[in-house]
């Protein structure tokens, strides 16, 4: 419990260090809570698993592709980063399938995709490619968490699941934020969905 609360603080801290300019306090925070993160993944009594590899690698490639972006330095190799980290997650959630494929699933999520990208499209104009390129990422890693919770069942599924909307949530956040730097609580909203979303696809694999 205490570590749960641990992160959301380091998190909180993070978020209004960077309303107020405070870049490196901002990235140090958010890195100390994607570390914690890590830490309660590995110390964790259960035997860690190939899933838990892939989500580790997906906690530190985060940690640099955040820094990046708090500094705003190389922010190509940023982006590089944040698809690099969802793909891990991906593959943690695949490496637990087998069998029949829910076929329905991932048709309702492009046409949800489909119809969320064109609603969004007069606002991201200028964000086609890489917004199209991260969707395309972040549908094939809410189809795998989806699959897994569908076919496995369990809260610990269901958290995952849950965590890998959140990350595309906090991704149309960004785009948006991006655009329209003026958005209410913007940095609030984006920074606090990201972290939920690793704190969920996180205690999916500790619970």
């Amino acid at each position: 419990m205490w570590s749960w609360l641990s992160v959301a603080l380091s998190g909180y801290i993070s978020i209004s260090a960077s309303e107020s300019n405070h870049v490196k306090q901002a990235a140090m925070f958010k890195t100390m809570s994607l570390l914690m993160l890590l830490i309660m993944l590995w110390s964790q009594n259960a035997l860690v698993g190939i899933d838990a590899w892939w989500v580790s690698l997906g906690l530190l490639v985060s940690m640099a592709a955040d820094w990046l972006y708090l500094v705003k330095r190389h922010l190509k190799l940023c982006f590089v980063g944040f698809i690099l980290a969802q793909l891990c997650y991906s593959a943690s959630f695949w490496v637990k399938l087998s069998g029949d494929i829910v076929w329905w699933l991932p048709a309702m999520l492009l046409g949800v995709g489909v119809v969320a990208f064109f609603l969004l499209l007069p606002k991201i104009d200028r964000l086609i490619f890489p917004v199209v390129m991260m969707g395309i990422v972040l549908l094939q890693l809410n189809w795998a968490a989806g699959e897994v919770w569908l076919l496995n069942g369990g809260i610990a599924n269901g958290l995952g699941f849950v965590g890998s909307l959140t990350l595309t949530l906090s991704a149309v956040l960004l785009a948006i934020s991006d655009y329209r730097p003026s958005m209410y609580k913007g940095r609030y909203l984006v920074s606090g969905s990201y972290l939920l979303a690793h704190s969920l696809i996180t205690a999916s694999l500790i619970i």
